[in-house]
C-alpha cells in the first residue's frame, strides 16, 4: 500500500482564518417579527419551511422544500450534496429549528412504538428527548458540512432566573433572560457553530414625513451584542453596534465583514 503524501494533503487542506468559509446565522423572536423575511434576504436562497410561513416571500431567487416530518430533512440535505444544488443555491435558510425540532422527537417515539408494541402511543419518555437531540445534533454537523451560508431561525421562549409561575412576554426584567426555544443541548450544538446569534424584535419609532408631519411606525431590529438578559453574539475583528436596523442578510454580512453598514 502506498504511503500518503502528507505535504501534498496539507497543500490542499491549508488555508487562511476564515477563507472560503460560508457564515452561519441564527436568528430567533416571537412569532411575527421577521424572521422568515430576514432568512430568506440572502442571494439564491432555499428555504427549508416547516411552519408553512413562506406564503408572503417575493423574494426573487427564492424556493421553498416544505417540510413536513423529519425524512424531509433528509431529503433536502441529500439534496443540497448534489452539483446541481451547488449550482442553484447561495444560502440555505431552515427556517423553523422549533419545530423540526418536535419532528425529531415524534420521529423518535415513532419508531419506538413500532418496536415496542407494549408500549403507550403518544407517551413521551425520557429517553425520547435524549435520542431526539442526538438527530438534530447529527442534522446540524451535516448542514455545517455543507457549502452554502446558512441561516437558521428558532421560536424564542423565556428563562426565569426566579419562580415566575408563567411565562409572560411582557415582563421586562433583569432575571428572564431570552433564549431560542430549543433542548439545552441542541441549543449549545447549534450555538457553537454559528457565527451570529441574533434576537429579532420591533419598536414603535417616531419620525417626520417629507410634509414635516410627526409619524409613528414600527422598526425591525436585529440585536446581536452580548448581553446577560438575551442570548445573543457575534464573531467579527470589528466591534459592532448592538443591533442592526432593518436587518437583511446582506446588511448583516456587511456589518461583521466591515463593521459598518453603508447607509
Amino acid at each position: 500500500m502506498a504511503s500518503k503524501n502528507y505535504a501534498e494533503i496539507a497543500k490542499r487542506k491549508l488555508k487562511k482564518p476564515g477563507e472560503q468559509e460560508p457564515h452561519r446565522i441564527l436568528v430567533y423572536g416571537r412569532n411575527k417579527k421577521g424572521k422568515t423575511t430576514f432568512s430568506a434576504s440572502g442571494p439564491r436562497t432555499l428555504v427549508l419551511d416547516p411552519e408553512r410561513g413562506t406564503k408572503e416571500l417575493n423574494s426573487e431567487g427564492t424556493l421553498v422544500w416544505p417540510v413536513n416530518e423529519w425524512a424531509d430533512i433528509d431529503e433536502a440535505y441529500q439534496f443540497l450534496k448534489t452539483n446541481q444544488a451547488q449550482e442553484s443555491f447561495d444560502w440555505i435558510s431552515v427556517d423553523g429549528l422549533t419545530r423540526i425540532n418536535n419532528m425529531a422527537l415524534r420521529y423518535v417515539m415513532k419508531q419506538a412504538e413500532e418496536r415496542d408494541l407494549e408500549r403507550q402511543p403518544g407517551f413521551v419518555q425520557m429517553r425520547d428527548y435524549g435520542k431526539s437531540g442526538e438527530l438534530m445534533k447529527g442534522m446540524l454537523y451535516n448542514f455545517h458540512a455543507l457549502p452554502y451560508g446558512i441561516v437558521y431561525t428558532a421560536q424564542e421562549r423565556q428563562e426565569s432566573t426566579a419562580d415566575f409561575g408563567v411565562e409572560d412576554e411582557d415582563v421586562e426584567s433583569a432575571d428572564i433572560r431570552f433564549v431560542p426555544d430549543l433542548p439545552k443541548g441542541v441549543r449549545s450544538a447549534v450555538n457553537g457553530i454559528v457565527d451570529v446569534i441574533g434576537r429579532i424584535y420591533t419598536v414603535k419609532v417616531t419620525g417626520t414625513n417629507k410634509a414635516g408631519t410627526e409619524v409613528t411606525g414600527t422598526q425591525r431590529r436585529l440585536w446581536i451584542a452580548p448581553t446577560e438578559n438575551q442570548d445573543t453574539g457575534y464573531r467579527s475583528k470589528h466591534r459592532l453596534p448592538s443591533y442592526l436596523k432593518g436587518p437583511t442578510v446582506p446588511r448583516l454580512l456587511e456589518m461583521i465583514e466591515h463593521g459598518k453598514v453603508a447607509k
